[in-house]
């Protein structure tokens, strides 16, 4: 694998070959493709934990923000104190850049989940291709 190459291109590269080749492929192109598969899954473990990272960051900077706009908003303009609804409606709105950041990092977050599952999947079917041909 490159060094330039992000793992997760190696393995849609990798799942892409399996798909096309996986009817024709003897015992040992199997165990190759498997191997390869696991290895590159192993390297795409740092990218992984950075997007569930980048979620939980996400979720805590937009409560932290909210919570300090809710005391920003708690008094209007000539120092009148604004109703807990108000108060909140400004305050939502004024976050909505952390809100828009927390549903991308959770689109990034679930994205490597379905993939990580997937691959476990295919990991899976390649096993039991394996086993069928040893058979």
């Amino acid at each position: 694998m490159s060094e330039e190459q992000h793992p997760f291109f190696r393995l849609t590269e990798l799942i892409q070959e399996y798909d096309k080749n996986k009817n024709s492929y003897d015992a040992e192109e199997l165990q190759n493709i498997r191997e390869n598969i696991s290895l590159t899954l192993f390297y795409l473990a740092d990218s992984a934990s950075k997007a569930i990272s980048n979620f939980d960051s996400a979720d805590y900077e937009r409560k932290r923000n909210y919570a300090e706009l809710i005391e920003e908003h708690r008094y209007d303009d000539e120092g009148n104190k604004n109703t807990v609804a108000v108060t909140e409606s400004l305050a939502r709105i004024a976050n909505k850049e952390k809100e828009e950041a927390l549903v991308e990092a959770l689109r990034q977050k679930e994205k490597v989940r379905i993939i990580l599952s997937s691959t476990n999947q295919i990991l899976n079917a390649i096993s039991s291709r394996l086993n069928m041909i040893k058979q």
